[in-house]
């Protein structure tokens, strides 16, 4: 030791026995050790370290400068410097505690060491911190798993990643026993609010990578996670909404569908397996977001087949606490959840039989399945649907060739006390006649009539003028079918409500309206017509002339006939418009019939 050593000790060992805090002689001891902390010299460095923490609360304005040497003495050369800076941490912590959080936000920094002597020694620190204000460092070393909400370079998500390992793994191995058994052992302290709280905050914004660690290795291990806690509810809601949304994600990859597998799984670990949350929960969830056949398909058939287990898995532990819980689960309410299983059971039948995996797995599930039907059939007056009939009869040529095991007979019994009366009612919902004709259900509206609807006759009883009127009506549609084929007028009998005759019958009452016409020699005998009857003439002539007409469609064109020559018509003094004829002679009417008739047809023909 040489003299400035030697002085440098004396000096130190003086001011530790000086009685005044605040004397002259412990602040030139303090600024002594400030100074040798940045010497070549690694003994004088190590003799800083350990000998600081005598002053360093004595002296709020030294503070500073007191613990930033400290922190260089942990970035020496010297591994030995090195450990005595980190010890160094502590102690001025241990002296001084509102150094805590940043002396623990140090450590944890340090423990990236590659030196595994000294990371041993850091872990040690961390645990001193621990003790010290557990609350305050469980929450230095949460924000270090927490991830940033703010964009970093690849560079330093590497480096988070790299630590945040490293912290879980702290506290997975180092600090997990003192966790469980000091700071967390009341429930509903500070610390226990803190490191749940933070976890959880990790949980959501964290990937799967280590979150599965964060809680089966730390949450789960708490002691404030106990069957039906507010606690394990909370985790449970924070699990399902990351699945949820990664649910949401319209994605077929394989990173997507093992991303909701891996909340799936655990929400059900949390749920099912450990009990520390209810299961009426995360039935609600399967039954809602995971029954859907597009949702299934979306999963490979092996998933399918874990997926419907843990469904029934749910369902069974549902079941469970209704009998002894019921104020988690009422018998209510698990009734409307058996429902809305059996609703969605067709989906989860034909991803079992579509999975080909005959394993006892499948065959428990569907033993599940089935009793879940049965059980509603017995309890709520309910008939098995013929589409869930069909599909659990799908299982029946497999559940006959079923060794012993796997509850083969009970399976077998099942499947045919579900599927006979729902068969045997959709086989008789048809019955066959006499005649092996089919018989419509009631139910359904009646078969529209085919092909054209027939002809009214004319009305035989009424007189002969109304009759004519008839014909005329119903002839001409018919003349025009027959003959032009076309449809347009046949569409238009149908909107207004006319009946649209038939080619046969058309033929029919053509020959009917032949026989109506009057004869050459009724006419001569008919009695010369009063002022009644011309008025009569006005108002039907041209309609009865009409009828006539249409009597031999072949005779005139049925597209009409051209005005052509209506001039010369009116030259000759022919009254186109006035088709009623006037009281003349036998003779006059007879050479009118033979030259005028025919023209005067044209005429009124045109105007029609």
């Amino acid at each position: 030791m040489d003299d400035q050593e030697s002085e440098i000790h004396r000096l130190v060992e003086n001011a530790e026995k000086e009685q005044d805090g605040g004397s002259a002689l412990r602040r030139d001891a303090l600024t002594k050790l400030i100074e040798i902390a940045h010497s070549s010299d690694s003994e004088l460095k190590c003799y800083a370290a350990n000998h600081m923490r005598y002053f360093f609360n004595n002296f709020p304005d030294l503070e500073e400068d007191a613990i930033n040497a400290v922190y260089d003495l942990c970035e020496d050369q010297d591994s030995r410097v090195r450990i005595e800076g980190y010890r160094a941490i502590s102690s001025v912590s241990s002296v001084e505690h509102k150094w805590v959080k940043r002396n623990s936000d140090v450590l944890v920094q340090l423990l990236q060491s590659d030196e595994p002597e000294e990371v041993a020694v850091v872990k040690t620190a961390l645990c001193d911190h621990l003790d010290m204000d557990p609350g305050v460092t469980l929450g230095v070393l949460c924000d270090q798993i927490i991830p940033p909400e703010y964009t970093i370079d690849e560079e330093e998500q590497q480096i988070r990643d790299r630590l945040r390992s490293l912290v879980i793994a702290f506290l997975k191995v180092d600090a997990v026993e003192a966790i469980i058994r000091k700071y967390t052992k009341t429930p509903g302290t500070d610390t226990e609010n803190v490191l749940v709280s933070q976890l959880l905050t990790a949980i959501r914004r964290l990937e799967t990578r280590d979150v599965e660690v964060i809680i089966k290795d730390l949450l789960l291990m708490m002691p404030c996670y106990i069957p039906g806690s507010p606690r394990g509810m909370d985790l449970l809601h924070v699990l399902i909404d990351k699945a949820r949304s990664s649910l949401n994600v319209k994605s077929n990859d394989l990173g997507s569908i093992k991303t909701i597998d891996f909340y799936i799984s655990l929400a059900h670990f949390v749920a099912i397996q450990k009990r520390v949350a209810s299961p009426v929960v995360l039935l609600r969830f399967y039954c809602t977001y995971l029954m859907g056949k597009p949702v299934l398909q979306r999963f490979s058939p092996e998933e399918q087949l874990i997926l419907a287990g843990r469904l029934v898995e749910a369902l069974e532990a549902c079941e469970e606490e209704s009998r002894v819980r019921p104020q988690i689960c009422s018998h209510e309410q698990f009734s409307f959840l058996r429902r809305q299983v059996v609703d969605g059971a067709p989906n989860l039948l034909e991803a079992l039989h579509d999975t080909k995996l005959e394993s006892s797995a499948m065959w428990d599930t569907l033993r599940s399945l089935l009793l879940a039907c049965k059980h509603r059939k017995e309890r709520e007056d309910w008939v098995v649907p013929f589409n869930l009939a069909t599909s659990i009869s799908r299982f029946q040529v497999q559940a006959q060739q079923l060794g012993p095991g796997n509850n083969s007979d009970e399976i077998r019994v099942l499947i045919r006390s579900l599927t006979e009366t729902s068969m045997s009612q959709a086989s008789s919902s048809t019955t066959v006649d006499g005649d092996g004709l089919y018989e419509r259900p009631a139910h359904l509206p009646a078969r529209p009539q085919m092909g054209r609807p027939l002809l009214k006759r004319p009305d035989m009883s009424r007189p002969s003028h109304t009759s004519t009127s008839g014909v005329v009506s119903n002839s001409r549609p018919a003349i025009q079918i027959r003959d032009s084929g076309s449809l347009a007028l046949h569409k238009r009998s149908l909107s207004s409500g006319e009946t649209v005759p038939q080619i046969k019958r058309a033929k029919t009452e053509l020959t009917e309206e032949r026989q109506l016409t009057p004869s050459l020699l009724s006419r001569m005998t008919m009695p010369v017509p009063g002022d009644a009857d011309k008025a009569w003439r006005k108002r039907g002539g041209a309609g009865k002339k009409r009828a006539d007409d249409s009597s031999e469609p072949d005779k005139h064109p049925m597209s009409g006939y051209s005005i052509k020559g209506a001039a010369a018509h009116a030259e000759r003094g022919e009254e186109s418009r006035d088709p009623t004829p006037r009281t003349s002679s036998l003779l006059d009417r007879l050479n009118k019939s033979e030259g005028v008739d025919g023209g005067n047809r044209k005429r009124h023909r045109g105007k029609a």
